[in-house]
């Protein structure tokens, strides 16, 4: 079939190419007809879906099939008045007014457990209301005793999630719109849930707020690799298994297991005031506090290897009784916070409340700081005098022993590890101690700070900062090749050369050795 405008094979004549035949020029006019048709019937349909279209919707809209209609097209019911548009009739011919065009809707949260969709009326609905906009004066009132209200059993539309919100949170405008902080939601952004002494309420997330707490995770788990790694190093090479060694393992070991913990929290893994909530909030406080205290331990060792004295205990007995502090105060510390969270002991307001809030201790700032701030800030005052009481008996013994070090080789090889364990050691502790000092500070002031990104990124890099601080050196690779056998043929020829140039060069580096301040010490390694 030829179609309109279509350019055909054979051309008769001059005649033929400039007028249509006939026959060609119904077909024009048929296909022209059609397309008229059919766009008379999508307008008409534009028309049907225009008129068909309702005020509001369905489930916002109660049957006032019974209502008394006015003269001027407006039905009323139960002292509510329903103007022409805001009403319609259903697919059943249903009239239905549109209530929340004439009163003050209120989404209501029904609790777990509530048959969907059906309605959960609360005895009471307490919320701080204000009649300024600002919100600056307000009362508890009850939303049930006013008539102004209408209530829709069902949760609102949200993109997101339902955040919670107490009681003395937010604040319920007389407009109907939710004030919580600098921001408003109106009713279709938020629910109430009936509780006591205030209701609480679920707002509607704008923007994806468990965006950074998930970021701050994926970069825990990131870290642990490196602290897991630091952990077997150690427990593979016997030569590290001392004193600084098993105290390093015991803090990696307390860091790992709560940082794989806090990354699962803040992947919110856990129910809310579930069983397993309670209980990683409980290790968690657990692994942090021993961490703060083998970091403690480090610290005390260091500073009695430059004391004055020499106990005459044994490197085990040293140990247990670093064990005995390092795992036993944080298990104490805990015990007592179980049992003032689950006794009478004190009020409740100055309970843990592990838990309760969130899966660690409450966000409360008294709370906050008498468990878990308070101990911090004293260990971390600790390790601090004890690196400076260190660092000053560095610098007396360079400046008194210099010329007696150089003439004892035996003395000064020790001299020489024991301040390069302290450099290790001062620089662990800048990057644990401040990081967690910068937390209390933001914890403190409560405000959005680039202090707050720089302490996650720190935390983040935790692992990967102890790996290249006690791992990624060339003795303990070295100690990896020998302890798998790949460095023997290699390690003698060393030897071999070391053997006929040590008489030449032990004087010399002595020396030099000697003569380094402390300011050397920190960037050693």
């Amino acid at each position: 079939m030829m179609m309109c405008g279509e350019v055909t094979q054979r051309v008769p004549s001059y005649r033929g190419m400039i007028r249509p035949r006939p026959a060609q020029r119904r077909q024009c006019w048929w296909w022209h007809s059609m397309a008229l048709l059919c766009l008379g019937t999508l307008f008409l349909r534009i028309g049907d879906v225009a008129a068909a279209k309702t005020p509001c919707p369905l489930v916002q809209s109660v049957d006032i099939s019974n209502g008394v209609e006015n003269a001027d097209g407006s039905i009323e019911l139960d002292g509510v008045r329903y103007g022409s548009n805001q009403y319609f009739r259903d697919a059943n011919s249903t009239v239905r007014g549109c209530v929340c065009l004439v009163r003050q809707c209120l989404h209501i949260c029904c609790p777990m457990g509530s048959p969907e969709g059906e309605p959960c009326p609360p005895v009471a609905l307490n919320v701080n209301f204000s009649m300024t906009p600002d919100g600056t004066v307000h009362d508890v009132r009850n939303l049930l005793d006013s008539p102004n209200y209408h209530l829709l059993y069902f949760n609102p539309e949200c993109s997101g999630a339902l955040l919670t919100l107490y009681g003395d949170e937010y604040i319920v405008r007389s407009d109907g719109l939710l004030a919580y902080g600098a921001s408003t939601y109106d009713y279709r952004h938020y629910c109430l849930q009936a509780d006591e002494p205030t209701a609480l309420a679920g707002y509607c997330e704008t923007v994806d707020v468990l965006a950074m707490h998930r970021m701050y995770s994926i970069g825990i788990i990131l870290s642990l690799p490196f602290l897991v790694a630091t952990f077997v190093v150690y427990a593979l090479l016997p030569e590290m298994q001392n004193i600084p060694g098993k105290s390093l393992m015991c803090y990696v070991a307390c860091l790992t297991v709560g940082y794989l913990l806090l990354a699962l929290m803040r992947f919110s893994v856990y129910s809310y005031r579930s069983g397993w909530c309670v209980a990683t909030g409980y290790l968690v406080y657990a692994a942090l506090l021993a961490s703060f205290f083998w970091l403690n331990v480090m610290a005390f060792d260091i500073f009695w290897t430059f004391g004055g004295s020499r106990g005459r205990s044994s490197e085990r007995r040293k140990f247990l009784y670093y064990s005995l502090y390092g795992w036993g105060a944080p298990l104490v510390i805990v015990a007592l916070v179980a049992l003032l969270d689950n006794t009478e002991f004190v009020h409740e307001s100055m309970r843990p409340q592990i838990g309760a809030e969130q899966c660690f201790v409450s966000t409360e700032m008294l709370i906050g700081f008498l468990y878990m701030y308070l101990p911090m800030l004293l260990l971390v005052s600790a390790n601090v005098t004890f690196f400076a009481v260190t660092a000053y008996r560095i610098f007396r013994m360079e400046q008194a022993t210099a010329s007696a070090l150089s003439g004892e080789s035996r003395r000064h090889t020790k001299y020489e590890k024991d301040r390069n364990r302290y450099s290790l050691y001062l620089r662990l502790f800048i990057i644990m101690g401040v990081t967690w000092t910068v937390e209390f500070v933001t914890w403190l002031v409560r405000e959005p700070s680039w202090l707050i990104y720089l302490v996650d990124i720190c935390n983040c890099l935790t692992g990967i900062f102890i790996f290249v601080l006690f791992v990624w050196k060339q003795k303990v690779k070295q100690l990896l090749l020998k302890r798998f056998g790949f460095s023997q043929a290699s390690a003698s020829r060393n030897d071999q050369h070391t053997n006929s140039t040590i008489s030449t060069t032990r004087t010399t580096d002595l020396k030099a050795n000697a003569e380094t301040r402390l300011t050397d010490v920190t960037h050693g390694n």
